[in-house]
């Protein structure tokens, strides 16, 4: 029996974590009784410098597997991110995790034309920064045969699939606002191309959001990305029970986190419940 975790969007770097915070999510791990762990992405802006070390030290508890996400690219060349993408993880005799990083081609977003998405991206967008060596359509078209390939050499096999981006249009930003950045979450391709597969399960992140798991055409979707401290539930919940820290100006996320943040008495309240703040970023898959 292998029992699987699969986490996101845990952003070490911006989350400030040290060792305290990793034995912590190692504690987790091991009462949960974890015996793989996999990182579906944006583990760190910085992957060799800031991302590498904290795998090297999960390694020595659990074994740990991982995909890209974007942030993670920041400083990598195309060929390394190739040669992390579209890793195959036995599970079981009849079981793997297909790992895929998945990319976006703006058709989350289609009253903008290609144009207009791209310069928006330019402007707002921290891919911005990433230097990628086809368009956003076709670095998902090049993956979308790559992935439709490989799930056919894999059709005798449960599949669960974990990816970054976002594979159905039911999970995309809703706030007006926000909705422009949907362009950059995924694609819809990816879940046409998941059905009438072996494709059971998909676990994906990036957009921040937990969901309940959802069922769409026999695929079950996934998704609780730990996300930035400031979205954590843990935050919520001391802001909840201290309604002192708000007021008018703290409506905003960043300056209501910004007011507790360094608080002796959030601090206090965060390693309280980290625990339960990492149990609840996490899937976990029983294989028999």
């Amino acid at each position: 029996m292998t029992k699987l975790a699969i986490m996101s969007d845990l952003h070490i770097d911006l989350n400030h974590f040290d060792k305290d915070e990793t034995d912590v999510l190692i504690t987790v791990l091991k009462e949960e009784a974890v015996d793989h762990l996999h990182l579906a992405g944006d583990l760190a802006n910085h992957f060799e410098e800031t991302a590498k070390p904290f795998l090297g030290y999960l390694n020595q508890f659990i074994k740990v597997t991982y995909n890209l996400g974007n942030h993670d690219m920041l400083d990598l060349s195309e060929d390394s991110i190739e040669a992390s993408d579209f890793h195959i993880y036995p599970l079981s005799d009849d079981s793997s995790l297909l790992a895929i990083h998945g990319w976006y081609d703006y058709s989350f977003c289609p009253l903008k034309t290609e144009q207009e998405n791209r310069a928006f991206k330019k402007t707002f967008w921290f891919d911005r920064r990433l230097k990628r060596e086809q368009s956003d359509p076709q670095i998902t078209d090049t993956i979308c045969q790559k992935l439709e390939r490989i799930l056919y050499q894999l059709a005798d096999k449960r599949l669960i699939v974990a990816m970054h981006f976002v594979p159905h249009q039911a999970f995309l930003l809703s706030y007006p606002k926000l909705k422009p950045f949907n362009a950059f979450l995924g694609s819809h391709k990816f879940h046409q191309i998941f059905v009438n597969t072996s494709v059971t399960d998909v676990v994906f992140g990036h957009n921040h959001k937990r969901i309940k798991n959802t069922e769409f055409d026999g695929i079950t979707y996934h998704s609780k990305p730990l996300g930035y401290m400031k979205e954590w539930q843990l935050t919520d919940r001391f802001l909840k029970q201290f309604p002192h820290y708000l007021t008018k100006e703290t409506d905003d996320p960043n300056k209501r986190f910004a007011a507790i943040q360094k608080e002796e008495a959030f601090i206090a309240y965060r390693q309280e419940h980290l625990t339960e703040e990492f149990r609840s970023a996490m899937t976990i898959f029983t294989i028999d």
